[in-house]
């Protein structure tokens, strides 16, 4: 990836250097400054979703009990050390276990700046809006994963390594690094970008050799020239790489180092600032250590047919991302035969993008829709190019630059139709998708595990009583042991306090999230006589939760039924964890509320 790559196109706007006054800086920063309004605009509205609130409990438990280790089944330090910090300091809403995601999702764009000597002022412009307005993008932005941020994160990554090639300047390097380094800390799939980028770097050095073999220039000469240039790098650079090294494993360690002294690996990161002669075992545990619990837990990738994989990704893909990946053929077909030299940087991003496509149904032990982002993301940069190279066309012809006037007028109105109708698609699917049914079952971006926000009132009523309680909150009821699905009761307790979590756990999502930031005190029972006494002799729990029936079962399981003629001054209420009801896999949930004031309060 050579400096001048883009130097060597014209710019379709006379590119110049940026400045604080420069109109493409003061586009990107209006685009990321909408994107952070799409994001943060009404985002605690939707009711948790169940992965959400699962992910945000162990991070309320950690900002209360200080203890964490490595559990892969809920990804990478990231999000739970931070949004512990968030939940201290903001307290515990949807809101505030959303709005780390959503900010960085919302600044995004302006990783556009960072190709600026590889991209035209219009192509920067365009890569901002695609980051910002990608349909995908925007509603995982107002989502509680770790995608977003891996994939933001990586991007970052990759435009901080450009920009170190461009201006060899050390502190990109090492922005870079920091950047790669809080990759890893969100989700395990930064081992698959890797893999992705060494891909992308081979096809790039592959294509520089054939076009040295075209200009009949010596393979071997290129490679011993390239070869000695790359030592002579190594030697300039090799202190600063070291840096970079260790800097990187400084941010790996810090979050994936066991923290508090209930934590079972061992040892913690207090006991090692107590005690720094167990920094080797401390590093030992956090790298090796983390590699083998991953290992253990995701190394078997998709067990399923590649077909079936790609079958459940492609909807998502198609709603969120179809225009994208249309615009990204364009831009790299387009850079890559339209101009004098096609652009490493245009390159590199259009072969990740199309190989995380191909690679990741192979990959992926769940294929749910956010997989897709890691597809969209490293795809927006060719699709930048495609999109400004419309948008010029476009332009250029209804102007009637070209000549014949007939054809530049006729071709310059069918770009222009053409930018106008993608971006109509992009916004009405963003607003959709993200804030008209954000949590219906036609909505392709929408998981199962979507419980339905006709809950939220009763949950902000519910909250509110608990505060106002004193004893027991919550009886959770139900738990057949000849059903395998209805344990909402609880033999163990304490079990919940770190993942993974015992029984009586799992199917309490996603209201346990909603009573444990209440700090709801919670029992359970798995006899329909023992709520009966918890009722009768005066110990009402202003809450009971207990699961509906269902035609979709057969089966018989501990319900709502068995406890009915108990709940005399308690109003029913009817709310679904899931998008829909799956056979044995219970959705429907009766909250019962007391109204007769005669709780403990």
């Amino acid at each position: 990836m050579s400096a001048d790559d883009g130097s060597r196109w014209p710019s379709f706007d006379g590119h110049t250097p940026l400045s604080g006054r420069d109109p493409v800086l003061l586009a990107v920063f209006a685009v990321a400054a909408l994107a952070l309004v799409a994001r943060l605009a009404f985002l605690g509205q939707r009711v948790a979703h169940q992965d959400e609130a699962r992910v945000a409990y162990w991070a309320y438990r950690y900002m209360e009990s200080g203890v964490y280790w490595y559990r892969p089944i809920v990804h990478g330090p990231f999000l739970t050390l931070v949004n512990a910090r968030v939940f201290s300091l903001f307290g515990t809403t949807d809101f505030t276990m959303r709005v780390v995601v959503a900010v960085l999702g919302g600044l995004l764009p302006l990783s556009a700046l960072l190709f600026r000597e590889r991209l035209r002022d219009a192509e920067i412009v365009a890569l901002s809006l695609v980051l910002a307005a990608n349909p995908l993008l925007l509603y995982y932005s107002r989502f509680y994963r770790n995608d977003v941020l891996l994939a933001g994160f990586m991007l970052v990554a990759f435009g901080l390594f450009v920009r170190t090639v461009d201006t060899r300047e050390p502190a990109y390097l090492y922005a870079g690094t920091a950047a790669l380094a809080l990759a890893f800390t969100t989700k395990e799939n930064a081992l698959v970008y890797l893999v992705a980028w060494v891909g992308a770097a081979a096809l790039l050095l592959d294509r520089r050799l054939l076009v040295d073999r075209v200009r009949r220039e010596g393979l071997s000469d290129r490679l011993a020239d390239r070869g000695r240039r790359a030592v002579g790098g190594l030697r300039r650079w090799g202190l600063r790489f070291a840096l970079a090294f260790v800097e990187f494993f400084a941010i790996f360690v810090f979050f994936y180092a066991p923290r508090g002294e209930g934590a079972v690996p061992e040892p913690t990161l207090g006991a090692t600032l107590a005690d720094p002669t167990l920094l080797p075992a401390l590093v030992g545990e956090a790298t090796l250590g983390t590699w083998d619990a991953f290992v253990e837990q995701w190394g078997g990738g998709n067990e399923e047919s590649y077909l079936s994989a790609a079958e459940s990704l492609w909807p998502a893909l198609e709603t969120g991302g179809l225009v994208l990946v249309g615009l990204a053929v364009v831009g790299f077909l387009l850079d890559r035969y339209a101009g004098d030299r096609p652009r490493a940087a245009v390159a590199f991003a259009a072969y990740w993008g199309f190989a995380s496509a191909l690679g990741y149904p192979v990959i992926v032990d769940n294929p749910f829709p956010w997989e897709v982002i890691h597809v969209v993301v490293p795809l927006a940069v060719p699709a930048a190019v495609g999109l400004a190279a419309l948008a010029r066309l476009g332009w250029a012809g209804l102007a009637g630059r070209d000549r014949p006037v007939e054809r530049s007028t006729v071709t310059g109105a069918a770009a222009a139709l053409l930018v106008l109708v993608a971006a109509a698609q992009v916004g009405a699917t963003a607003y959709d998708t993200s804030f008209v049914d954000s949590q219906n079952p036609d909505n392709d971006l929408v998981q199962y595990a979507q419980s339905s926000s006709e809950m939220k009132p009763l949950l902000r009523d519910v909250r509110e009583t608990i505060r106002a309680n004193e004893g027991t909150d919550v009886l959770f009821y139900g738990d057949d042991p000849d059903f395998d699905g209805d344990e909402l009761y609880a033999p163990n307790p304490p079990s919940h306090d770190t993942p993974t979590a015992g029984d009586g756990w799992y199917e309490r999502l996603p209201f346990l999230w909603y009573f444990e930031a209440a700090d709801a005190t919670i029992d359970s029972a798995n006899e329909s006589a023992a709520v009966r006494r918890r009722i009768r002799d005066g110990e009402r729990p202003p809450v009971v939760v207990a699961f509906g029936s269902t035609t979709a079962c057969s089966e018989e399981y501990d319900n709502a039924a068995d406890i009915d003629e108990f709940m005399t001054g308690y109003e029913r209420h009817e709310v679904d964890r899931f998008l829909y009801e799956s056979g044995c896999v219970l959705s429907g949930v009766v909250i019962y509320t007391d109204e007769t004031g005669s709780g403990q309060a």
